[in-house]
């Protein structure tokens, strides 16, 4: 079942075929994708029932148990992206309150806070288990932020005759 233009329910599954994703984190990634321009996005860990968690080195209530985590890898351009650099765009574009690197492709990014966490904001490293501030130092010299999208409406006698969607880039 398609939830975004680039992402199945599917690809959140659990390894043992539960799923309970998020379709706002989904959206979110969509989001993600689109300001990286990518050619596609893994997902290596969605959704995971509190016993897979365990049994992969998270927690039973982690924010994988919860629908709102994905372990992923992003390709750019045929080749995967630096973790640092996603990093530093999940943070720039403000729509994940967990960050983190796990090696040098794969990373982490959830949604804490907007779904009930212990703490409600994380960037690390969690292969180090250091804490960052900001990933914003590997932001890519190619990357342009989004500004946002705008709706422009035309009304005449208070009728609407058009609407459309203007994305704008710096």
């Amino acid at each position: 079942m398609k939830i975004t233009t680039h992402f199945d329910k599917e690809e959140f599954n659990c390894n043992c075929g539960k799923n309970n994703i998020s379709e706002n984190f989904v959206k979110r990634l969509e989001q993600l994708f689109i300001a990286i321009g990518a050619d596609k996005i893994i997902i290596s860990s969605g959704y995971r029932c509190p016993e897979c968690s365990v049994k992969v080195g998270g927690y039973k209530d982690d924010m994988h148990t919860k629908g709102g985590a994905a372990d992923l890898i992003v390709y750019k351009d045929g080749k995967p992206m630096s973790s640092f650099a996603v990093c530093a765009i999940a943070e720039d574009i403000g729509l994940f309150n967990g960050i983190a690197v796990i090696d040098d492709a794969y990373c982490h990014l959830d949604i804490r806070g907007d779904i009930p966490y212990s703490n409600s904001k994380w960037f690390g490293n969690e292969a180090t288990g250091e804490t960052y501030s900001t990933f914003k130092p590997y932001l890519p010299n190619w990357y342009k932020k989004p500004l946002g999208t705008h709706i422009i409406k035309v009304l005449i006698d208070e009728n609407l005759v058009l609407e459309k969607k203007l994305e704008d880039f710096n």
